[in-house]
């Protein structure tokens, strides 16, 4: 055990973190902690194949803080096998009141949702679990004109995983500009993408750009076919773009 795993044990709630430490013993269960969030799985141990479907992760939230994945897990495998949990946690221990399951089965996943939502987990602690809304398409704003569909995919597919799909239109917020709407095959695939382009220089062939979920309102204006066709533009010198 890491000192920074010995030191979040020795603080406060120390008889529950201590049964969450005998139950990932006698279980031989491995959690990892990173970016305030505590994973199992994903994929579990032994487990052969791509990752499931969409459809197969619940939401579930109204957790005890000072409770943890030796209640929380046994009582979801009781739905079906889960293929990931994913716990936020508090700098100071304690789990921030919800979590994530993605079952290795859509039908597991509508179990739980079924069997747990406003099951009382601890006395005035009724959980909601519900599925959980994976956002699969990212937004990039104020992409030049010089970047036409084709190349854009391109560039996107050298940088990225998994992309289904990328339509091209113009901006409606940067006048001369495009926006990107990229879908990809999972919702782990765009968060990946998206965490890579906002910690990159976030810059695209030299030209500064803005990366975020798709919005709501721009979702709309797909769905409704309102967008403008793309702007085109091609600079003096291409070879200085892709160098």
């Amino acid at each position: 055990m890491s000192n920074d795993s010995q030191a979040w044990f020795d603080s406060q709630n120390k008889e529950n973190k201590a049964m969450l430490r005998q139950w990932m013993k006698n279980e031989n269960i491995s959690l990892v902690q990173v970016n305030g969030q505590r994973k199992y799985g994903g994929p579990p141990p032994g487990w052969v194949g791509g990752a499931p479907t969409y459809g197969s992760e619940v939401y579930i939230r109204n957790l005890p803080q000072e409770i943890y994945e030796d209640k929380i897990i046994p009582l979801l495998q009781s739905a079906g096998k889960l293929y990931e949990f994913r716990l936020m946690m508090t700098f100071s221990g304690l789990n921030r009141g919800f979590a994530y399951a993605r079952f290795t089965a859509i039908h597991h996943a509508n179990l739980a949702v079924y069997w747990f939502n406003g099951y009382e987990i601890q006395p005035g602690y009724k959980l909601k679990v519900c599925k959980s809304i994976e956002k699969s398409e990212l937004q990039l704003d104020a992409i030049p004109g010089f970047l036409d569909k084709d190349t854009l995919t391109r560039v996107m597919c050298g940088i990225t995983a998994d992309l289904e799909r990328l339509s091209l239109f113009a901006s409606p917020k940067v006048d001369g500009m495009n926006l990107a709407v990229i879908k990809y095959r999972s919702h782990t695939a765009a968060a990946m993408a998206r965490k890579s382009l906002c910690e990159g220089t976030q810059l695209l062939c030299g030209c500064p750009l803005t990366v975020e979920w798709l919005s709501y309102s721009n979702k709309r204006y797909l769905n409704f076919g309102k967008f403008l066709l793309p702007h085109s533009c091609y600079p003096r010198s291409w070879t200085l773009l892709f160098k």
